[in-house]
């Protein structure tokens, strides 16, 4: 009788690849997956019967690709996240649905780490908007939507129908506040499950 495998195994780091997870299934055939994890770790997913030659063959088939995927990812996310990055939407949103602004848009637009109750922030007096950098990893829209909301308060300085008249104007913006509500509710639920002594 063949040895059944485990259904998880782990292969520790080395100098050559990181943390590799390998997760055998019965339902594959033939298909073979690498995903990569946040912690830089890869998650493998073989056929159930892959050997362990075999499964040394995938990794050292994908683990080139996973790692160039990852390293044009980090790239992105460096430029997505940089203050000159939010500069150019913000003279970009200005130009194409906020003309009113076309003279005088704020020229600080920074991300920052302390600001974790909003998403973004706006001194018209200051010249001056704040992005929450919780959102460097959202899609565009979702950081247009947010960066447009702070920069009609320049022109509108309270949420009153004239703003929201201006806020209406850019594209996707029911699309950008699902998002953000759907993030607002994976956090009040996470928040939610640590406190179980809250629980009823």
């Amino acid at each position: 009788m063949t040895p059944r495998h485990p259904v998880s195994e782990v292969i520790p780091a080395t100098e050559e690849h990181p943390r590799v997870e390998v997760v055998r299934s019965a339902r594959r055939r033939r298909t073979v997956t690498a995903q990569p994890a946040d912690d830089g770790s890869i998650r493998l997913l073989v056929p159930d019967i892959s050997t362990d030659e075999q499964i040394r063959g995938y990794l050292a088939d994908l683990l080139p690709k996973v790692q160039r995927t990852r390293r044009r990812a980090q790239g992105k996310r460096r430029h997505f996240a940089s203050d000159e990055y939010l500069l150019s939407r913000a003279q970009y949103l200005v130009e194409q649905y906020l003309p009113e602004l076309s003279d005088k848009v704020p020229e600080s637009i920074r991300w920052v780490s302390n600001q974790r109750t909003r998403w973004g922030s706006a001194t018209p007096g200051a010249g001056r908007i704040r992005i929450s950098d919780a959102l460097t990893g959202a899609p565009e829209y979702v950081v247009d939507a947010v960066l447009y909301h702070e920069l009609c308060h320049f022109v509108v300085l309270h949420h009153n129908a004239q703003f929201h008249r201006l806020q209406d104007r850019l594209p996707l913006l029911a699309q950008a506040q699902a998002f953000l509500a759907g993030i607002e509710f994976a956090r009040t639920q996470e928040a939610h499950e640590r406190r179980p002594e809250d629980q009823p």
